[in-house]
């Protein structure tokens, strides 16, 4: 019996090496040149670095799809193409390193996409239900998941995420922010130095947790999904709060008040932001992150 199976493995030897069809390519390109990378099942993964080339390593299911690479130093398009356009789309594994400056472009289907490193350039990332995650301090960010998560820790000029019941979390944003869901939470944490952010959702969750810039503003809306805003013990602030079928509860020192169904501004410190919040029928929570007068420690 032993015999058997040892001849029936090295029958199936050869097909399990031939499984997965290995890549391995490499470009000179320009410090600022434009990477479009087109992977919709499988895995994505970009990593910026300090060398004027890109460099393709990772696996194709044998089979299924075909690896393309081809440009010059301005540009570089890295895809799989279907060997049966009727059939699913190939999976396969890409790890694609690209300049720091460099402009990146990522299509996806299921496939998660993760992108890091890339700093001043510019970052564009779509996917249908795969996961996007960014790290990193691209000039300009943008990310966008209709299903899959979305969770970025990036400190960028301008940020733009989007997703349709995918959770969205920004951590440590900067700059100019918008964020939007239909059904997925909504999540802003620790900014630093932001100046300006819009965060949306229908009927999911709005939370942000972190403060502004003097003279920054937010905007936060949703249908009826709930808000919640913490803010840090130095932020000053005007807020306008809405809420007409939800309740307004506004638990910072100072200026604690609880409102079903109305509207009301609150001013918190010395004022130095501008808040806006708006809910139809969601609830409304606001706190502080400072110690209350008389706390027991």
């Amino acid at each position: 019996m032993a015999r058997i199976v040892a001849l029936l493995l090295l029958v199936l030897a050869p097909a399990a090496l031939t499984a997965q069809q290995k890549v391995g390519r490499r470009m000179a390109v320009d410090p600022d040149a434009s990477i479009r990378i087109v992977n919709l099942a499988g895995r994505t993964r970009v990593i910026g670095w300090d060398r004027d080339s890109v460099v393709v390593t990772g696996t194709v299911a044998t089979g299924s799809g075909t690896f393309c690479m081809g440009g010059g130093r301005r540009g570089v398009k890295v895809g799989i193409e279907a060997v049966d356009p009727a059939a699913s789309a190939p999976e396969a594994v890409l790890e694609i390193r690209v300049p720091r400056r460099a402009r990146v472009w990522v299509k996806s289907a299921t496939a998660p996409v993760t992108v890091e490193g890339v700093s001043g350039g510019e970052v564009d990332v779509y996917s249908v239900s795969g996961t996007v995650t960014v790290a990193g301090s691209p000039r300009l960010l943008t990310a966008e998941s209709m299903d899959g998560a979305v969770e970025v820790a990036a400190q960028s000029q301008v940020t733009r995420l989007k997703s349709a019941g995918g959770d969205i979390t920004l951590q440590r944003p900067a700059g100019d922010v918008t964020v939007s869901s239909v059904s997925g939470v909504v999540r802003v944490l620790d900014p630093s130095g932001l100046a300006s952010a819009r965060l949306e959702s229908i009927s999911g969750a709005v939370v942000f947790r972190g403060g502004l810039v003097r003279g920054g503003t937010l905007d936060l809306q949703t249908h009826d999904g709930p808000i919640e805003i913490m803010l840090p013990p130095s932020q000053g602030a005007v807020l306008d709060v809405s809420t007409f079928g939800g309740t307004v509860r506004n638990l910072v020192p100072g200026a604690a008040i609880t409102l079903k169904g109305k509207s009301a501004r609150h001013a918190v410190g010395d004022e130095n932001a501008r808040i806006t919040v708006r809910s139809l029928k969601g609830d409304v929570l606001i706190r502080s992150r400072m110690i209350r007068p008389n706390a027991q420690s």
